[in-house]
């Protein structure tokens, strides 16, 4: 089995600081682009996402936000327990490469596209 993780901003509009208070109609201030500034590395992650499923199409894939640390953390310990990382991988992958665009297989850090695809093709024909 091939697991897939792919860290991106999770688009909460309206949930900036202040909870969405300032968000409503009658707000000082109008938040519905607030985290537009991250639509072109969901877009970049989107298309990774697109390659996986032409590769195949039963890889599973999780989207999450860095703020999710219990979320990741669950991962990486899910992948410990599947003997895909030790725990010295996890942590230090946790620690280190929780970032915007950051992409995983099997626990694995990927940092770049071309090797992504390359370790997908590894990971199916096996």
């Amino acid at each position: 089995m091939v697991d897939v993780l792919m860290i991106r901003a999770e688009k909460e509009i309206g949930m900036g600081c202040c909870g969405g208070i300032c968000s409503d109609p009658d707000g000082l201030i109008h938040m519905e682009d607030e985290f537009s500034h991250h639509d072109e590395e969901r877009r970049e992650l989107q298309q990774l996402y697109q390659k996986t499923l032409d590769i195949d199409p039963e890889i599973h894939v999780q989207f999450m936000d860095p703020r999710n640390l219990l979320g990741v953390a669950a991962y990486f310990w899910q992948q410990h327990c599947r003997g895909s990382i030790s725990l010295r991988q996890g942590a230090a992958s946790l620690l280190l490469h929780i970032k915007y665009r950051a992409v995983f297989v099997n626990g694995e850090y990927i940092g770049s596209p071309d090797r992504y695809e390359e370790r997908l093709m590894e990971l199916t024909e096996a």
